[in-house]
């Protein structure tokens, strides 16, 4: 499996933030209480974000899984470089 776009349906997250503690370096809070992404040059928000757009660049796709399998009600969305949804699984 790789990752290659992420994404945060807003419309679900409730703000719980364990995708926050598992990977702060790829996700935080808005203003809004809701998870986003963090991408390169300082912009964040939900997505769909390519992989290659990560501020972090070294972060595994293992740890960005546990984040995405961390999340209460499923609302950070993983799809591999042909744009199937990996997680979570359809």
């Amino acid at each position: 499996m790789s990752i290659a776009k992420i994404e945060v349906k807003r419309d679900l997250c409730i703000g719980a933030s364990p995708c926050v503690v598992a990977a702060g370096s790829v996700f935080e809070l808005d203003a809004e209480n809701k998870a986003i992404v963090k991408r390169q040059g300082g912009v964040s928000d939900s997505g769909p974000i390519d992989r290659a757009a990560l501020e972090d660049q070294g972060i595994d796709d293992d740890t960005i899984l546990m984040a995405a399998q961390s999340c209460p009600v499923k609302a950070i969305f993983l799809y591999d470089e042909t744009g199937k949804q990996i997680y979570p699984e359809v």
